[in-house]
């Protein structure tokens, strides 16, 4: 996606409880280097896009029956 100049890879993580976790903490540091370097990839692939780039992670907590609650962490890496 795009925030302005920059170009923004999302992480998303859904879970229906948190009885194995957060969502968040299903995205560990080696999972962010598969994401830093995948994105790396994209944009030697693609060289007109923006110069800015970041990652940014999302938590869908989804109980059945229930609202959905989403949160946004932005620049993770």
């Amino acid at each position: 996606m795009r925030d302005g100049e920059s170009l923004v890879f999302v992480e998303v993580k859904t879970r229906a409880s948190t009885l194995f976790g957060h969502p968040f903490e299903a995205i560990t540091p080696a999972k962010l280097a598969r994401l830093r370097r995948l994105a790396g990839l994209w944009r030697e692939e693609h060289p007109g896009e923006p110069g800015r780039m970041r990652i940014d992670a999302v938590s869908v907590l989804a109980p059945v029956g229930d609202d959905p609650v989403v949160e946004h962490l932005v620049g993770v890496f």
